[in-house]
């Protein structure tokens, strides 16, 4: 180890040569950009972390955990905006780290929240940023230091450094620019690093390097071809920048999902009985139920929960831990699943075909010639209930549709969350931009050269980033969205926080089912039909080859007549 170049009146600055790396394309604008990142982000530096809540921001770049909630107007009783006032006051008391040579110009306040809070506990961190003074030998220079609010070393988290503080320096010459990353021992007498901290160093510089090398922040899109002075979800990009936290905040989300993990899921893995990796397929199911689990505490209050359909439920691990949270609800799906008895699912979850009641209308007298062997299920749900469609497939482009036919005059709210794509036949199929209604992109599919490898790469690394609004994933999740804004449907797209490349929600008529369950609306429709054959509440498994046909509403009937 060598003392560093930074001088505070802290201690004495650390540094080694192999912590420091020439990068003559890092200017003083991607330098900042990357900061930014890795302090809302810091589990690109450690996968033992989820995220960094940010409590304050003197420059007000980065959005505080309460400004988010802001931002999704998101009703909370917590008391974020308590701790944004604390970090505030905390703000002002803290002393600040003198660096010789640099002027202060931004302070942040963030909370570093592990995964497994079971064994780390959360930790705050103060991050000062620092100008050094102009020189003859440096164009521009600024200093990033992270200070963890802590007593001592026995204090900190596994997953930080035992530091009392860490930095990263940037120097930008006329001939070279550097990057470097110092430390500030506790113990100013060892001269050594261990050989986790010597890693770590090393990581941090690298990854740094690695994310500079991207691109810069995405701008934001156009709002997309208006009609009538509004703008239609189908023409917006399906980037993930575009897309996180648009419904929900971040933190709300994941503090839910690390509570079901917690509780659920080494429970659900020693338990599985498919031949599929159990813990892909649980965890992403925590994380759906996390998420609607929130959604649903936005729109209903707990007396006014109408239920749900989980419609191709699969392994039914979605509507299990939903319905052990104490929500009602029932699912269906084709085939049965191993899973559904292990897990005591079976009065909940029926093994069903959906044909939709369009074509039971026509179909001969004999229910039974439709899809000889099987149970059908008509599509007609009870007015309110909320549909999930999780990589539903062939149910996929029928979601809006049946949360029409349920109701045509107040569809049911639903979450679709596309994967393969197939026509409204069933049959597999691939949309192209023609195919799509009310659509802004070009219908000219450009094609790669011929042989370039290269290009090619890129077009696939585009479509599973969602960059390629042409890819087979863009073109199904736009048709959906185009057949819900067909019927009338208030859509909102937001990035499911999923272990999976299939990961955006179509989420339909939240706001509006969220207002008729609060002013009673809803619970007057279902008192009106309170005798729809399927049930949302649990209730014995139906009868082997019999056929499941919800009788239609009122609604519904008016609408045939018409």
């Amino acid at each position: 180890m060598g003392i560093s170049r930074l001088k505070s009146t802290t201690g004495i600055w650390e540094t080694s040569q192999e912590y420091q790396q020439q990068c003559p394309n890092l200017t003083s604008e991607k330098f900042m950009q990357v900061t930014n990142l890795l302090l809302e982000c810091p589990n690109l530096n450690s996968t033992h972390l989820f995220r960094a809540d940010i409590l304050y921001d003197s420059a007000q770049i980065l959005k505080t955990v309460a400004e988010k909630e802001q931002q999704c107007d998101y009703l909370n009783g917590t008391d974020s905006g308590h701790h944004e006032h604390t970090a505030i006051d905390q703000a002002v008391a803290v002393d600040v780290p003198q660096v010789e040579g640099a002027t202060l110009v931004r302070r942040i306040l963030r909370r570093l929240i592990p995964r497994k809070p079971q064994l780390d506990r959360p930790l705050e961190q103060w991050c000062y940023i620092y100008e050094m003074q102009k020189c003859p030998e440096l164009k521009s220079s600024y200093v990033v230091v992270y200070v963890p609010d802590v007593q001592g070393e026995a204090d900190m988290p596994w997953y930080h450094p035992p530091v009392k503080a860490l930095a990263y320096l940037y120097e930008q010459a006329e001939d070279h620019t550097t990057l470097s990353t110092h430390f500030l021992p506790f113990d100013q007498n060892t001269g050594t690093v261990s050989e986790r901290l010597h890693r770590t160093f090393i990581s941090l510089l690298q990854t740094f390097l690695r994310l500079a090398k991207g691109p810069g922040p995405e701008s934001q899109p156009d709002s997309g071809d208006k009609e009538n002075g509004e703008s239609t979800s189908t023409s917006l990009s399906m980037t993930p920048s575009t897309l996180k936290d648009t419904i929900l905040p971040q933190h709300i989300v994941q503090n839910t999902y690390t509570r079901l993990k917690q509780k659920y899921a080494q429970d659900l893995i020693s338990r599985w009985a498919e031949k599929t990796e159990p813990s892909k397929h649980v965890f992403e199911d925590l994380s759906i139920a996390a998420f609607v689990i929130e959604l649903w505490k936005q729109m209903y209050t707990p007396e006014s929960f109408p239920g749900f359909v989980d419609i191709a439920c699969g392994n039914g691990v979605l509507s299990y831990v939903l319905i052990k949270e104490g929500y009602l609800g029932r699912g269906f799906d084709a085939r049965r699943r191993k899973t559904w008895e292990v897990l005591e699912m079976d009065p909940y979850l029926d093994e069903m075909i959906c044909v939709p009641q369009p074509f039971l209308d026509i179909e001969p007298s004999d229910p039974d010639s439709v899809i000889p062997g099987s149970r059908i299920h008509s599509g007609l749900f009870k007015p309110g209930t909320f549909i999930i469609s999780n990589h539903a497939d062939e149910l996929t482009p029928w979601t809006p549709i049946l949360a029409a036919l349920a109701c045509p005059r107040n569809p049911l709210p639903f979450l679709a969350i596309p994967c393969c794509s197939h026509a409204l036949s069933g049959a597999k199929h691939r949309y192209s931009p023609k195919n799509i209604r009310n659509t802004s992109i070009d219908n000219k599919e450009e094609q790669p050269a011929s042989g370039d490898l290269k290009a090619l790469r890129a077009a696939k690394a585009k479509a599973a980033n969602h960059a390629d609004d042409k890819s087979m994933y863009a073109c199904l999740t736009r048709k959906v969205v185009a057949i819900a804004e067909g019927i009338g449907f208030d859509i909102e797209l937001t990035l499911m926080r999923i272990p999976s490349t299939r990961n955006i929600g179509i989420v339909g008529n939240r706001k509006r089912a969220a207002v008729a369950s609060k002013d009673g609306e809803l619970d007057a429709k279902l008192e009106l039909n309170a005798s729809a054959q399927y049930q949302v509440a649990s209730g014995p498994p139906r009868q082997p080859g019999s056929r499941e046909h919800i009788s239609c509403n009122q609604e519904a009937e008016e609408a045939k007549s018409t």
